[in-house]
């Protein structure tokens, strides 16, 4: 994902007080575990010892992996939006198109297409900020959704037994990084592990 794209929620967090770092990621030329690695030396640069990461669509399937992989990873909460922790029926669905197929081949293998397996236990707090208006998105455009989605991610595809807690907003899979309420929802979930106010 290009960091232009994850600008305004940057910049709603600073204002917040986190020193935002940002990471853009070829999907298109490199593989989920080749994009890890390279955030995993990044991590590793930066020389923290607590370190929070909010990642958009794939980028939490990406966050999974540091959590396996990674070595010596900083302590720190993580905030997902929109990530299909279960395989991607949209990215399935596109596939069958020669050209789409062509851009998500590095993507679907241990990512969308749901054959990762995700890591069974963790010790950091993990929330997932899902969207419900399907007014547009990929799936949209390609046929409908069979169930409730953000257009482009299913519902269904954002829920695991390892998030602490999952909420529900009214935003399209793209809105959503560009939502006062989600920004809002990140920042408290990082601060105090919850999206609930206390």
């Amino acid at each position: 994902m290009n960091s232009v794209e994850m600008f305004y929620l940057q910049n709603k967090l600073a204002h917040s007080g986190f020193r935002v770092h940002n990471f853009s990621y070829p999907s298109v030329r490199h593989s989920i575990a080749e994009n890890t690695q390279s955030l995993c030396r990044k991590i590793h640069a930066l020389n923290v010892s607590q370190l929070h990461i909010v990642a958009h669509s794939m980028g939490g399937i990406m966050a999974m992996h540091l959590l396996e992989f990674c070595r010596n990873l900083p302590t720190g909460r993580i905030v997902m939006l929109g990530t299909p922790l279960n395989g991607s029926y949209v990215a399935h669905r596109v596939s069958a198109w020669p050209l789409i197929n062509h851009l998500l081949t590095k993507s679907m293998g241990q990512g969308l297409d749901g054959t990762y397996e995700l890591p069974t236990t963790t010790n950091r707090e993990i929330g997932m900020i899902a969207g419900n208006n399907n007014s547009l998105g990929f799936g949209v455009l390609f046929g409908g959704m069979p169930e409730s989605s953000d257009g482009t991610v299913l519902l269904s595809e954002t829920k695991h037994p390892l998030l602490k807690e999952h909420i529900v907003i009214n935003a399209t899979h793209t809105s959503m990084i560009f939502s006062r309420k989600a920004a809002a929802l990140v920042a408290r979930f990082l601060e105090t592990g919850s999206f609930e106010q206390g």
